[in-house]
């Protein structure tokens, strides 16, 4: 089976065998053409596609393959309640959010670090509950690097200076404060406002989130191919139905 992972910013293909992931690519959004989708699927004759979305434009662009491809939210649909606005909801949300609880029962809160960082509630029971959408870490970085005067395009990445003394060093430090003491202070107020133990640890995604973590005072679990393995978890329940 074959998992695509369609965002604003990038494109995650990871292909499964027996459970276990053998192969991974990421391609940019931007650059994703059909002669370099049907390259890279070239030679998956019959083999199962299953796409999740939120990018109209590249999903027509695999609809377009005439290969064995499922689009999740379309051809299957995601086995979860939902309490968000159903025309609104992304289905990576619910994806994460449904393999989250497959992959740890006591799956409560769910952090996503992509194009926009999304922070999302399970109940106990494991309901989607909705979330919060905040500016992502790549974004805001891109735009501040277009403002700032630099030479080049900012890295993000870990700064040991306390206090900078560079443009590059002084956006790279504002990353690592600002979005580290966001995201600790929504975790400890939404465990205390939703009574979920300190202890019960946040589910962490998204490859952006790596330079944060020596910042995050809170017990997690990173799954950085929570979709990707969901869609493999969909496909089984799906086609052994």
């Amino acid at each position: 089976m074959i998992a695509v992972d369609i965002g604003n910013t990038s494109v995650h293909f990871a292909w499964f065998k027996n459970k276990r992931v053998v192969k991974t690519l990421k391609i940019p959004a931007v650059c994703l053409t059909a002669k370099e989708v049907r390259k890279v699927l070239s030679g998956c004759g019959t083999e199962k596609i299953l796409v999740c979305s939120v990018v109209p434009k590249i999903t027509d662009i695999f609809d377009k393959l005439k290969l064995n491809i499922f689009v999740v939210g379309r051809d299957i649909k995601v086995p979860i309640r939902c309490s968000y606005n159903k025309k609104q909801v992304g289905v990576d949300r619910l994806i994460a959010a449904y393999t989250a609880k497959k992959l740890f029962s006591d799956t409560r809160l769910i952090f996503d670090f992509g194009t926009a960082i999304t922070l999302d509630f399970l109940s106990k029971t494991g309901a989607y509950e909705g979330g919060i959408i905040l500016p992502g870490i790549g974004s805001t970085l891109r735009s501040l690097s277009q403002c700032a005067l630099l030479p080049g395009e900012v890295k993000f990445k870990k700064t040991k200076a306390l206090i900078p003394k560079n443009t590059t060093d002084s956006i790279n430090k504002g990353l690592e404060e600002g979005f580290s003491s966001m995201v600790n202070s929504l975790i400890k107020k939404y465990k205390q406002k939703l009574k979920v133990s300190l202890k019960n640890k946040v589910v962490i995604t998204g490859g952006d989130v790596l330079p944060l973590m020596h910042k995050l005072d809170f017990a997690y679990r990173y799954e950085p191919l929570l979709v990707l393995r969901g869609l493999d978890f969909l496909a089984t329940q799906h086609f052994s139905a």
